[in-house]
């Protein structure tokens, strides 16, 4: 054994024997120590080289150590990091990212996660429309917090017990006949879907809908084209708010700036995460003034966050946001987005292993699935097709059935076909 395995064995064992919880199933199973990263690529002291389509679960949008990026936030750190005073930074910011929101999503509060943006938009809602009652969808997802962690979920036991009694779960319409080849076509039909959520909330006190517009946690999983402007309607006709959490689709994950312009469905509240900071923890509720005004979040400290709108925080959320919005590189997304939708029909035509390919721009998943049961394939399975990932060099999130493909928006054609090429010898 070298000194760098050594070494790689040693961290590794320390963090087993001092984490606290569950272990993380990706980190876990591979098994590998990583501690530096360029571009679409993740490296380890002992040698180890790996293309990363997991990419933080949509985090690092820009790719790792993104230069812009890296500038900007070591030359924040090297003049001020957090104070409770207003910043340069945080006006630049919330300017920028006011510009390129609606007019309708003005207000902006800056908080630090996901699940903290969420519960900060579920108490908005819930406080300016006076109605506890809040309208979520299977396997979705929002967040590990008392609030929403059951948001996709009611029936498990510990959901039985603790569940927010205000929550209220319905059957997510995802398109199952389109893949993202053709998924612009989609057109199939979302009536019963529309009438199901409206008889919920004709005997619960609902005065919210919660809606990722793509299921990431979930496997990656677009809706019927048609169902966002559908549901948009209904909430308009109903008196409901809408609120769109793009902790993982917001920020050109989906080709587009937002998911929502895809869809042509604005909601009235906007959760922005993950690729908001280029990396750096970073996250955002967005809604217009009077939705603000007339909730209990007006009051002074109402959105206080302890790192929410810090000065290093603005720093890599301005520098990510002039970096996706720069001439050519949502239009780089699409192309490469198209080119790996291609590459995954193919893979998907070839293999018996591999069904239901789906997705949008670069949110792009599959199904593993038994060859001679044509079902999900078991957890030993989908272990040994990430293992053999890992071994050719290529991180992909197949320790799951439903298989997630996230790679960097950065991510080049020829890497696409790197990528692709591994699936292909794995699975085909």
């Amino acid at each position: 054994m070298s000194e760098s395995d050594r070494a790689d064995g040693d961290a590794l064992a320390r963090i087993r024997a001092h984490a606290g919880g569950g272990p993380r199933p990706t980190a876990q199973l591979a098994d590998v120590l990583v501690d530096r990263a360029a571009g679409a690529e993740l490296h380890g002291p002992s040698g180890v080289r790996l293309i990363d389509a997991i990419s933080g679960y949509g985090v690092a949008s820009l790719g790792h150590s993104h230069p812009r990026w890296v500038q900007a936030v070591t030359e924040q750190a090297a003049r001020l990091v957090t104070t409770s005073l207003y910043t340069p930074q945080l006006a630049d910011y919330l300017v920028a990212l006011s510009g390129v929101l609606p007019p309708a999503l003005q207000g902006i509060a800056l908080t630090t996660t996901g699940a903290e943006a969420v519960e900060l938009a579920l108490r908005l809602v819930q406080t300016a429309s006076n109605r506890s009652g809040v309208l979520t969808f299977s396997r979705g997802f929002h967040g590990k917090t008392v609030g929403v962690r059951y948001a996709g979920d009611a029936t498990s036991a510990e959901a039985r017990a603790l569940a927010p009694e205000w929550l209220h779960v319905a059957p997510f319409p995802a398109c199952g006949r389109h893949d993202a080849v053709d998924y612009d076509r989609c057109d199939e039909d979302v009536d019963a879907a529309i009438a199901e959520i409206a008889a919920i909330g004709e005997v619960a006190d609902v005065g919210a809908v919660l809606v990722e517009p793509v299921l990431g946690t979930a496997g990656n999983i677009p809706p019927r084209r048609p169902f966002l402007g559908a549901l948009r309607a209904l909430c308009d006709d109903r008196g409901w708010l809408l609120v769109f959490d793009e902790s993982i689709t917001g920020f050109g994950r989906t080709g587009t700036l937002f998911a929502f312009e895809a869809f042509d469905a604005e909601p009235d509240v906007l959760v922005l995460s993950k690729g908001l900071g280029g990396g750096f923890p970073l996250s955002a509720v967005c809604a217009g003034h009077e939705l603000w005004d007339r909730s209990a979040l007006n009051a002074p400290s109402g959105t206080s966050s302890t790192f929410g709108g810090n000065p290093l925080a603005c720093a890599a959320g301005l520098a990510t946001l002039e970096i996706v919005t720069e001439a050519g590189f949502l239009e780089q997304v699409r192309l490469t987005g198209a080119h790996a939708a291609r590459r995954l029909r193919e893979l998907a035509d070839g293999s018996t292993r591999v069904a239901r390919p789906r997705g949008l721009g670069l949110m792009l998943g599959f199904d593993l699935v038994d060859p001679a049961s044509e079902r999900l394939a078991s957890p030993t399975a989908c272990e040994a097709v990430f293992r053999a990932c890992r071994d050719r060099g290529a991180l992909v999130a197949a320790n799951a059935p439903r298989v997630r493909l996230s790679p960097p928006l950065t991510l080049s054609i020829a890497e696409t076909d790197r990528l692709f090429d591994v699936l292909s010898e794995v699975l085909v």
